[in-house]
């Protein structure tokens, strides 16, 4: 299935370990339900525990909201792709913000030395 560039939340290796923002923070047009797709590359570290939350901002980028979650990934999801069904929210009719912007945050990042790069991660409209 081809993908948008345009909704690319990360287009290279990305390490996810520690706490907070990664990747793009990108606009969308909200209002519809989408498919999150991430492709993992190699984990490594000991004990590692990964979570990773899917945000969307409907006020410019003040403020963001939890509208889905990965599983925990640990040092055995090497090289798997995961996805998660979000609906992404639309700005109200009396906001003058015109757009939702959507982002990946790492809430729990802990273990010894965590390496888990995602390599890729899009957004995808369900239509």
């Amino acid at each position: 299935m081809a993908r948008d560039v345009n909704l690319q939340l990360i287009t290279g290796a990305t390490a996810m370990a520690g706490t907070g923002v990664k990747g793009a923070v990108v606009d969308t047009e909200g209002g519809f339900y989408a498919l999150v797709s991430a492709l993992l590359g190699t984990c490594t570290g000991t004990t590692v525990a990964v979570s990773v939350a899917i945000e969307a901002s409907i006020d410019g980028g003040s403020n963001y909201f939890h509208i889905g979650q990965f599983p925990i990934l640990d040092e055995s999801d090497d090289d798997i792709e995961i996805s998660r069904v979000v609906f992404i929210p639309k700005p109200t009719l009396s906001s003058t913000v015109t757009t939702t912007k959507v982002r990946l945050n790492t809430v729990v990042s802990s273990g010894t030395t965590p390496v888990v790069p995602f390599n890729q991660a899009f957004i995808e409209p369900l239509v």
